[in-house]
This record gives structure tokens, sequence and C-alpha cells, in this order.
């Protein structure tokens, strides 16, 4: 069984964990008026510089990596059971007693992979829920210290695609359109994240 599909592409995780932050309640005299503060932030690229998420994705491809070892490990056991009980002769005690071996090294190895993909596919989850909570945590906390009245998630699909369906899911989950540079506090959340992760590393 090979584990590397477990490798979760961190965009792909993104669009289907994420969903849009806004500030509501908006004043749309004081819209049409100009004074309406707003940010933009583009979460995928938060997620691609966070060095806290950057250290927990190379921790658990090193628990998928231990998992895979293991596994391995289990199916050459039985390769070589199996090339030597080959070699035995048909009906001999000997041979059955490897066949009947080799029957349950194989159940155990089923449910060995069965509990390694449970483990990881949890672990993964578990991992972008707290990675998404912390920075939506901090983006409300710079929305709320700088006084933003609105703060929207921006989205940069690829477009290209050979399926229609494919196309038109791309282009519905670009929320922003377009937006001039000074609204972008994409920077201001990833060092505002990478500052406090420091701080949590030195105090432990």
């Amino acid at each position: 069984m090979n584990l590397s599909f477990f490798r979760m592409p961190i965009l792909c995780l993104t669009i289907a964990l994420l969903g849009n932050f806004v500030y509501t309640n908006i004043n749309l005299e004081n819209a049409e008026a100009g004074n309406i503060k707003i940010g933009v932030v583009d979460i995928s690229r938060v997620f691609e510089k966070y060095k806290k998420r950057i250290d927990l994705d190379s921790e658990l491809k090193g628990q998928e990596k231990g998992f895979q070892d293991e596994i391995n490990k289990k199916r050459k056991e039985i390769i070589d059971l199996d090339e030597e009980t080959q070699l035995l002769d048909l009906g001999s005690e000997g041979r059955s007693k490897n066949e009947n071996i080799l029957e349950r090294k194989n159940v155990e190895l089923e449910g060995y992979a069965k509990f390694a993909e449970r483990q990881l596919l949890k672990k993964y989850k578990d991992f972008f829920e707290s990675i998404y909570e912390e920075v939506i945590q901090k983006v409300e906390e710079i929305g709320e210290q700088k006084h933003f009245d609105l703060i929207i998630k921006k989205e940069e699909p690829d477009l290209k695609s050979e399926q229609i369906s494919d196309l038109q899911f791309k282009i519905g989950i670009r929320t922003v359109l377009y937006h001039s540079d000074s609204v972008d506090i994409t920077l201001k959340i990833i060092e505002n994240l990478n500052t406090s992760y420091s701080r949590e590393k030195e105090n432990k």
C-alpha cells in the first residue's frame, strides 16, 4: 500500500477547508462616502508562508514515512516467507505451517495499513483545522486593532482545466476580482503569525 497520497496538497486543502471571512454589519452610507476600511488576505499564501505550518507539515511527513517503512518491512517479511514456502514440498508439514503464518501476516499487514491510513487522515485533518483557526484569530486580531470594517478572503485559482465543471468551480471560488496593493494585508498576517510562532517556540 502506497501512503504517498496522504500528502494532501496545501492549496487543495485550503480551498476545501476555508470559507470567506468577513466583518458584517457594514454601513452602506459610509461605504458610499469612501470611509469604509477594507482588507484583502490571500489565505493560500498565508498557509504557504506560515512557519508553523511548514514545521508541522515536515513532522507529519516524518510520521507518514514511519508508517510506510513499517508497511514495507511487513511486506518484505511476507515476500521472503512466501519464497521460502515455495521451496517446500506440497502437503508437507513445514509448508502447511508457513502457509498459516503467511495468512496471518497478510491479515496483520492489511489491518496495519488501514490503521495507518486512519491515523494519518486524522492527523492531517486536525493539523489543517488548528492552523486555520490560528489564521482566522490573527485576522480578527488585526481587524480589530487596525479598525477594519471588512476583510475579504482572496483566491488566485489556476484556471487551466480539461473539464468545464472544474473550470466553473475554480471561477466560482474566486471572491476578489480586483484590489489595489494598499488593501492587501497578506504580508502583515504572515509576519504577525510567524512572530507569534517564534515567541511560542522560545517559551517552550
